[in-house]
């Protein structure tokens, strides 16, 4: 092109016919391809909200309970009896490397071996054989949360971005991390479940009901069953915090080789605690955290946790 063009804009009339057609048809291109690009997105953010909201995020329908849910909602039934029954950082902080990692096809899940079928409770043989990494059923009343509870020792995060069917789903599937152990034998002293909490109040997006006293009044205990066996818990603490900012954090906590190291954990605990809810665990109760992200989009450190015991059903 002469200099003297270069400084003309393509709609002027001095500009040469020839580069005024092929500019205007560069034009045309570049906006074919964003139509295209902007139709494809949204085709994708459609799918991906069907499946979030009409196919529960990949996740299974709940199988049908074995006995009623426990839960009692008066204020006295706060202060129940408790019989007792015989270690890292928080997972959720690497959701961007979650989401880049869900998107590639998963391997197929391994068939359970026969003899390892037959130990599970009945009410989750079908779904332990469509996903062996399913170690336990959650159930919150009042909150939505009726989900299965997975572990991949080795890929803690595997599912924070993939449902329970191993496909891509912005919920992810509520996780225990890896290094609690369910073995009925030899337990961790504290199982620790990740669930994101969505705005769309999927997942723990409602376990943040929590922070109300009022609400803890009413649905004082929640189920938590494994593999081999049912379980009530009863809620001790419910806390907000950042991740870093506590010298003993929750989401390092999972056993204890002494009595008083086991204590100091508890109490870093309940000193962080928003309400009293007159429950104190006792050395050799089965304890259970459950976390999730803040409210906040603004801090993604945010956390909230709720801390329970295990009780005599």
């Amino acid at each position: 092109m002469a200099k003297r063009y270069r400084r003309l804009r393509g709609d002027t009339a001095y500009y040469p016919f020839a580069a005024r057609t092929g500019l205007r048809a560069q034009q045309k291109r570049h906006a074919r391809r964003l139509r295209i690009a902007g139709g494809a997105a949204l085709l994708l953010a459609g799918a991906l909200f069907l499946r979030q909201t009409v196919f529960r995020g990949g996740q299974p329908e709940p199988p049908a309970p074995v006995a009623p849910v426990v839960d009692h909602a008066t204020e006295e039934s706060a202060h129940v009896q408790i019989l007792p029954v015989a270690a890292t950082r928080d997972a959720l902080s690497r959701t961007e490397e979650a989401d880049a990692a869900a998107h590639t096809t998963p391997e197929a899940a391994a068939t359970p071996a026969p003899e390892q079928t037959a130990k599970v409770l009945s009410q989750y043989q079908a779904l332990y054989e469509q996903n062996p990494d399913l170690v336990g059923w959650l159930r919150i009343e009042g909150t939505g949360i009726d989900l299965p509870v997975v572990q991949t020792p080795g890929d803690n995060e595997y599912y924070l971005r993939r449902g329970f069917d191993g496909l891509y789903a912005t919920g992810g599937t509520l996780f225990l991390d890896e290094q609690c152990s369910l073995d009925p034998n030899l337990p961790t002293a504290n199982w620790l479940i990740y669930g994101h909490n969505m705005a769309d109040g999927s997942m723990f997006g409602h376990l943040t009901y929590y922070r109300e006293e009022s609400f803890f009044r009413q649905h004082p205990t929640f189920t938590f069953d494994t593999l081999y066996e049912t379980g009530t818990w009863q809620v001790v603490a419910a806390w907000d915090t950042t991740l870093g900012a506590d010298e003993l954090p929750y989401y390092t906590f999972f056993d204890a080789d002494t009595k008083l190291e086991w204590e100091k954990r508890v109490n870093a605990i309940l000193d962080l605690a928003l309400y009293d809810t007159g429950v104190v665990p006792e050395y050799g109760q089965q304890l259970l955290t459950l976390s999730t992200c803040g409210d906040t989009r603004l801090n993604t450190d945010t956390r909230f946790a709720l801390l329970a015991v295990r009780v005599e059903d």
